[in-house]
């Protein structure tokens, strides 16, 4: 092989390799650029940064087992096991044997076919209590920093609480001991809470943009095809094509720890 053939066989091959990075790049733009043309952004003026999340449940009274208490409701005497009434004093409501559901309420009980938040309507999984004072009544909203998959839940704000006050969301998970285990699960500090009105949703926004919202590198989402990676430049997150993956770590344009997701 002559000499000018061998230059042109590496010209050939360094050509080919800057082709393929740039492939695998391109696709971020695009994804970038899609996602600012056709939906709404996570942008500082519509998600904050330091809530303090709390959880709620309906207690189920089959899962008690103390001593039995009367109590007196509307004139008629009913007997209930004492650390069954004193959760329901804690979270609100709970479930009875009989199907009815015991409320309690500015210091006495009450019974009900269905469980109610402060405004009077049906208490169902995805309502939060918030501060109206913060989060007007009936507000959408995300809070993309909670474990999967209250992250990716649509809440809709329309319950208050006497103890929910300032940068304070409190969620109902449901009913039973699985409901008890996800109250506590969700329960932190510094969490991000995003207006719906901003987003549509995490995994249609821009890996940056998330990133730069408060959401944690491990929780950033990437479109389908995609794979996170961290960049070396500013050790911020990109999103790329899985088979340049390699290629981009030998040019020192990623860490070799990439996050799987």
């Amino acid at each position: 092989m002559s000499g000018i053939e061998l230059y042109l066989m590496k010209l050939f091959i360094v050509m080919f390799i800057v082709l393929l990075v740039s492939i695998s790049i391109i696709p971020i733009s695009a994804q970038n650029q899609t996602s600012n043309e056709n939906t709404p952004q996570i942008r500082d003026s519509f998600c904050t940064k330091d809530w303090y999340v709390t959880g709620y449940f309906l207690p189920v009274e089959s899962n008690y087992r103390t001593k039995t208490s009367p109590i007196i409701i509307d004139g008629r005497s009913y007997n209930f096991q004492i650390d069954f009434l004193d959760e329901v004093k804690i979270q609100g409501w709970g479930k009875t044997n009989s199907g009815d559901y015991l409320g309690w309420d500015d210091g006495r009980f009450y019974l009900n076919d269905i469980p109610l938040d402060s405004m009077g309507e049906k208490l169902i999984v995805g309502s939060i209590a918030v501060d109206p004072k913060i989060i007007e009544h009936g507000k959408k909203i995300t809070i993309p920093t909670l474990p999967y998959p209250w992250n990716e839940i649509i809440f809709n704000s329309n319950d208050i609480g006497p103890a929910i006050i300032g940068k304070h969301i409190d969620v109902y998970t449901g009913e039973g001991l699985s409901a008890r285990e996800e109250a506590f699960r969700i329960t932190g500090y510094n969490n991000s809470v995003c207006s719906i009105t901003a987003i549509k949703s995490i995994k249609e926004v821009p890996p940056l943009k998330q990133f730069r919202s408060g959401i944690s590198l491990e929780k950033i989402h990437c479109s389908e095809g995609f794979k996170l990676i961290i960049k070396d430049e500013g050790n911020s997150p990109a999103c790329v094509k899985p088979f340049t993956i390699q290629k981009l770590i030998e040019r020192g344009w990623a860490h070799d720890n990439i996050i799987k997701n």
